[in-house]
């Protein structure tokens, strides 16, 4: 048997990978959302909108089980993702399971991604009656069966040794409701193997749904009107429809018709970076201060998760209404000498902020 240590470092290391996998979701639905004009697509915004807030909200979670076992975040330098960010799923390439995350403009491509990421295992399995071609592997996992096997070697350990030693971590550390607002659920404070299997299971039922159901199933913890998992809200994007409370996962949704017009949308820059933008141009200006908030938010955050809860709620609703504003007005701007019109977009780049905190 491992000792505890190296076990846990092992679980850490998938903990920390999380941490990253749900930073990631965040420019990708960000951009796709500010890039829509107004007041067009207000539906698929909201709907886009939703799914960033709980994004945030399993960074939170994430960060609890993390702090629980004692140990803390990494939310600098090569942790943060650079796009476009390739993402590899285990087995078999299959089901195109391995796909590129972009920063790009709301668009049927963009919300086809979004569906790969927060797509449930069980629409993965073929279909009863069609089983794949011998010698080919079932596809590989999908981010609820990665957060199942983070829960499966949390459980291993609690068998192998008690739970106080395995979460030693100092319980003011934890991100409770004093320090998050309301929308999208509420943080859940981890002391046990209990606690962060609840933690665990709201992020996998927020994007994949619960059982063979299209809802997210969190109204258990969270005490709210049940919603559609993440996967099923970017679908009603795709189909320009509403679900209804009894459609299958497997067939689309049946519900209400509502407007989505892609061509009401900025003509941004895809996969945009620094380089991009001549010196001295108000676009490279502006992408340098949207590249300092970003990185100063994500160093604040860090700060929040490694044992200062108190940093998080003036972090996101300061750090994130300054990026909104200053994303909204490179959006509106063309690069200069583009030929074709294209438009600036916020590259999401670390940059060592001048002071360290």
């Amino acid at each position: 048997m491992m000792h505890l240590t190296e076990q846990k470092t092992r679980l850490l290391s998938l903990l920390q990978k999380a941490m990253e996998l749900e930073l990631a979701t965040i420019p990708p639905y960000l951009t796709a959302l500010l890039s829509i004009k107004l007041p067009g697509n207000r539906i698929a915004a909201n709907l886009i909108r939703s799914v960033a807030i709980e994004e945030m909200l399993h960074m939170v979670l994430v960060g609890n089980v993390i702090a629980s076992l004692g140990d803390k975040v990494c939310l600098r330098g090569a942790s943060v993702p650079v796009y476009p960010l390739r993402l590899e799923f285990e087995g078999s390439p299959i089901n195109d399971r391995d796909f590129d995350i972009n920063l790009e403009p709301f668009s049927p491509h963009a919300i086809e991604t979004f569906k790969k990421i927060e797509i449930p295992a069980d629409l993965l399995a073929p279909p009863a009656g069609q089983q794949p071609q011998l010698n080919m592997v079932v596809p590989g996992i999908t981010l609820g069966q990665f957060y199942d096997r983070i829960i499966s070697m949390l459980q291993a350990l609690c068998a192998d040794y008690p739970e106080n030693t395995v979460f030693c971590g100092a319980p003011g550390h934890q991100i409770n409701e004093r320090y998050y607002w309301s929308s999208g659920g509420k943080p859940i404070v981890v002391s046990s193997l209990q606690t962060a299997t609840e933690a665990l299971t709201v992020i996998k039922k927020q994007g994949e749904a619960s059982g063979n159901s299209i809802f997210d199933g969190d109204s258990e913890y969270f005490a709210q009107p049940a919603e559609a998992a993440h996967y099923f809200r970017f679908n009603e994007i795709a189909c320009g429809r509403y679900y209804r409370p009894d459609d299958h996962p497997r067939m689309p949704p049946s519900g209400e018709n509502f407007d989505v017009d892609y061509m009401a949308v900025y003509p941004i820059k895809r996969n945009a970076k620094s380089t991009d933008y001549q010196a001295g141009t108000a676009l490279a200006q502006l992408n340098d201060k949207f590249n300092l908030q970003y990185s100063l938010m994500l160093m604040q955050l860090e700060l929040a998760f490694n044992g200062t809860p108190s940093a998080l709620f003036d972090t996101i609703s300061n750090g994130m209404h300054g990026m909104t504003s200053l994303a909204r007005e490179m959006m509106c701007r063309p690069i200069d000498g583009d030929a074709g019109g294209t438009h600036g977009a916020p590259s999401f780049e670390w940059i060592t902020p001048p002071l360290s905190l």
